[in-house]
């Protein structure tokens, strides 16, 4: 079972404004809830997603649906790397990500769209099972991530806040709820 103090919404001194886009998506009280609800709306979401869809730019955006579901691999991995040293105090500064150089030198072409979205739901899962081995004084431990302080809490509420912002966008751009 996941610590109530995750559900506690992180305080704009716990990360970098930036994440505030996704973290101002987690409703109160919600996050450990949607961590794992978000499995099955990607599942049921995405398998009506064809493969036409998923490889098809969509102006004025320049990333495939695919890019952006391999984006959210991408950053789920890096996020959770982030918690993993913070939640367990190994408070050595993080680097960043360039999302952009992630999508350029990576294959999201050839694996089809339910194997890509299998392997952001084997991430999700697998950073389900973390946050269960995070000690509840831990949410507050802080570190450093692309040269911004953070804390384990907040970045959980940005994996949640990240799905939800990116999973607004391809619904837009798919014209479908």
């Amino acid at each position: 079972m996941v610590n109530m103090n995750l559900d506690i919404r992180p305080t704009s001194d716990e990360y970098f404004e930036f994440y505030l886009t996704y973290i101002r998506l987690v409703p109160d009280g919600q996050c450990s809830n949607l961590l794992a609800s978000q499995i099955e709306e990607l599942k049921d979401y995405f398998s009506t997603v064809s493969e036409s869809q998923a490889t098809a730019v969509h102006p004025p955006f320049t990333w495939t649906i695919k890019q952006v579901v391999g984006h959210l691999i991408d950053t789920e991995r890096v996020f959770a790397e982030r918690l993993h040293h913070i939640a367990f105090n190994d408070l050595q500064p993080l680097n960043g990500m360039d999302q952009d150089q992630f999508v350029a030198n990576a294959d999201y072409d050839t694996p089809s769209l339910q194997d890509l979205v299998s392997e952001l739901i084997f991430c999700r899962q697998a950073n389900q099972l973390l946050v269960r081995r995070i000690q509840p004084q831990a949410w507050n431990n802080r570190g450093t991530a692309s040269g911004h302080s953070v804390t384990a809490r907040a970045l959980v509420w940005m994996l949640v806040g990240h799905i939800m912002h990116h999973m607004n966008i391809v619904r837009r751009r798919l014209n479908s709820k």
